[in-house]
């Protein structure tokens, strides 16, 4: 066995040992996101449950921004011989208030913001692009999400305009779950410069447009857990994808051989505020 190999055992290995098979706090119970019909004392939805496709969409978009990529990086690409490791936190706020809350995952009373932890990998390549690729997961629950990146730098290091512009594309992919399934597609249009102070530290503010398409859909759902499984008390939430404008705004520090990066994003009613320690190799 060569060492990429032996590495990919070692990993997928961790994730089973880490990933427990019973439900944490903050995994979906969709079960319960339906309108009551019949009279089955031992099922929040009764005999022929009807999907609360309302509640559905509002769970998932959150989700979805609390699981969706980080940007963590100025316009700015690491050059043909970069290569990065990234360790990233992330903390997004939900409105836990909401029915969808109480009523949607394990936890009746969920807290009023999600951590997810993130590790990730960059290279740079020629023609000033960079790939990347990241591995998330949501704190107290079964939920992994999966991500590769593609960020392209249209203008950087340039005197004659002094601002650093760049385009990245990200696809992430959510696992864990046997009852939820959601994919997002993210686009970041970044614009950023890059200074040095007092020949140690090299300081880059950044903003971004962040649009991100999540698109969410359910397994077939039983809605008389507990009872005699039974086709009528089944259900399902069909496929949908939502559109979610979001402004990132942040800045990278750069010491030597390690760079420390803060953003928050922000949407009307989410933000996301995240932090992220790199390694250059």
């Amino acid at each position: 066995m060569d060492r990429a190999r032996l590495c990919m055992t070692i990993v997928l290995m961790g994730i089973t040992l880490v990933t427990p098979s019973f439900a944490f706090d903050h995994d979906p119970a969709l079960h319960r996101l339906c309108f009551r019909t019949g009279m089955v004392p031992e099922s929040p939805c009764g005999s022929s449950p009807q999907p609360d496709t309302a509640a559905f969409s509002g769970i998932t978009r959150e989700y979805a921004l609390a699981l969706a990529p980080t940007l963590l990086a100025p316009a700015e690409t690491m050059g043909i011989n970069g290569f990065q490791f990234d360790l990233q936190f992330s903390v997004t706020s939900i409105n836990a208030a909401k029915d969808y809350w109480q009523l949607g995952i394990e936890d009746t009373r969920p807290p009023d913001a999600f951590l997810v932890s993130r590790i990730g990998v960059r290279k740079g390549l020629p023609g000033s692009f960079e790939i990347g690729m990241n591995t998330s997961y949501l704190i107290e629950s079964e939920l992994w999400v999966f991500g590769t990146m593609l960020k392209w730098a249209l203008h950087e290091g340039m005197d004659v305009v002094p601002l650093d512009l760049a385009v990245r594309g990200t696809y992430s992919q959510m696992i864990g779950s046997p009852q939820l399934d959601i994919s997002m597609v993210g686009l970041d249009v970044v614009m950023s410069k890059s200074f040095g102070v007092a020949g140690v530290v090299n300081i880059a503010p950044f903003v971004a447009y962040s649009p991100v398409w999540s698109t969410a859909g359910s397994q077939v759902i039983d809605g008389t857990p507990g009872t005699i499984d039974s086709p009528s008390g089944d259900f399902i939430f069909p496929e949908e994808t939502q559109l979610v404008h979001r402004l990132t705004v942040g800045s990278r520090f750069i010491m030597g051989m390690f760079n420390l990066t803060g953003e928050a994003v922000l949407t009307p009613e989410q933000q996301t505020y995240s932090t992220n320690l790199g390694i250059d190799f």
